[in-house]
């Protein structure tokens, strides 16, 4: 998730008891594994073109935040263009 969506915010992980096994006191990750670099979402969704892309990213980003309350609920993706829109070909 930090390749994607970069490191955390703070407020979101003071949320949790045990953040600080995995992340030292500025956020930045102290795990043992290491995290890809160079990573987007944008690279990698490779069967998508145009404006199909775009809205599927879109819909992806919506739902991939890191503090739960700024995701979209069911009911919204459920309305999410993505979902309602022909697919181009």
């Amino acid at each position: 998730m930090i390749a994607y969506l970069g490191p955390p915010p703070m407020e979101f992980l003071h949320r949790g008891k045990e953040y600080s096994e995995y992340f030292d006191k500025d956020g930045n990750w102290n795990g043992f594994i290491a995290i890809p670099q160079n990573l987007s979402l944008e690279d990698s969704e490779e069967n998508l073109k145009g404006k199909n892309k775009e809205l599927f990213l879109q819909f992806m980003k919506s739902m991939l935040r890191w503090v739960p309350e700024e995701r979209k609920t069911a009911k919204e993706l459920l309305e999410d263009p993505w979902l309602n829109t022909p697919v181009e070909t």
